[in-house]
Order: C-alpha cells, then sequence, then structure tokens
C-alpha cells in the first residue's frame, strides 16, 4: 500500500510539473548505433535473396525438376544448379579454396543438374549458401578493396547477390507458369 502510495504522488508529481510546463526528467539517451559496414549491407539484400530462393526451391515440385518453359531456356534443375555453380565460383574464391565442381555441366537435358532430385537440388543449394556465408565472414572493411581476380572482394559479393537476384526473377517465372505463388510474393500476402 505504501509503494502504491509513493507511485501515486510521483505520478502527481510529475503530472503538476507537465501542466504548469515543467517537462518531466528525460530517459537516459540510447547510445547510437554503429552505422553498418558496406559488407553488411550486401550480406543483407543477399540473405534476402536467399531466402525468397531457398523457399522457391522446398515449394518447386519434384516432378517438374527438368521442366522448362521453352527449349531454349534452362530446365528448373539446371536453374537451381546454375545458381549454386555461381555461388560456389564467386565465394570459393574469396575463401580461397578451389571451385567445387560444376553442377550445369552442359545446354542440355543431358547436363548433370537434370539428373540430381530435389532433395540433392535444396542440399547443393544450401552448401553454396554456406560458402557465402563463409565468404562474406572473410571481406571485411580492411580487404573489402584487395583484388579478387578482375574485381574487388566487395565487388564480387556486390556482383554475386546481384546475379543470384536476376536467377530470382527467372524463378518467379518459372514458378507463376506453373501456378506458384512465389516467396517474394506470399510473403506480402499476395497471390
Amino acid at each position: 500500500m505504501r509503494q502504491t502510495l509513493t507511485l501515486l504522488a510521483c505520478v502527481v508529481v510529475i503530472g503538476v510539473g507537465v501542466a504548469a510546463g515543467q517537462q518531466p526528467p528525460a530517459a537516459p539517451a540510447a547510445a547510437p548505433q554503429a552505422a553498418p559496414t558496406l559488407v553488411a549491407e550486401v550480406q543483407t539484400t543477399f540473405n534476402a535473396i536467399r531466402g525468397n530462393i531457398t523457399k522457391a526451391a522446398a515449394q518447386f515440385p519434384e516432378d517438374k525438376n527438368i521442366w522448362q518453359p521453352t527449349p531454349l531456356v534452362r530446365s528448373w534443375a539446371r536453374l537451381i544448379a546454375h545458381i549454386v555453380d555461381d555461388n560456389n565460383g564467386a565465394c570459393s574464391a574469396l575463401v580461397g579454396m578451389p571451385r567445387p565442381a560444376r553442377l550445369d555441366t552442359e545446354d542440355s537435358q543431358n547436363s548433370s543438374a537434370n539428373k540430381m532430385t530435389k532433395a540433392d537440388l535444396e542440399k547443393t543449394l544450401g552448401d553454396s549458401f554456406a560458402l557465402c556465408d563463409k565468404a562474406f565472414a572473410a571481406v571485411t572493411e580492411a580487404n573489402m578493396m584487395e583484388r579478387n581476380g578482375n574485381r574487388s572482394k566487395i565487388g564480387t559479393l556486390i556482383y554475386n547477390t546481384s546475379h543470384i537476384n536476376e536467377h530470382y526473377g527467372n524463378i518467379v517465372t518459372y514458378m507463376r507458369l506453373n501456378n506458384l505463388v512465389p516467396p517474394s510474393t506470399a510473403a506480402r500476402g499476395g497471390k
């Protein structure tokens, strides 16, 4: 009861002070947050695209793995394998390891990607994203401008992020042609 009266008295005093034009005591200022690094900004974008691609790969039916909208474009399996190959190519160089073997081996139905199961495609996709996590961890503000072939290290991360986003656009089309709602649209409540 005594605590309640004390609290009530404080509220009344503050209320009277505010009514008289006095401001209540200010809360302590929060410490300013450090601005995110350029590497962190790129990784945030990469992670959003990764989420959409990973969800799409899980959603796409296995019996459509070798489906392609026209004979002139990749099958679904080859499209996912191409993203894996892109991730592996860019990110292996940044962590100083040999590039894993390519999955999309030829521009035909004979590509090794077309022989993969849905589970294998999803696993290799996840492995390629894990490799890119290592690449993002290896690139810092201090070394991001060092050359990595014909690009800087940060340039390699930006290029790869842009490239897989381009292919997410292909994924959206493949999904729409199969009456599936793409993850980016579903996240916004769309159809």
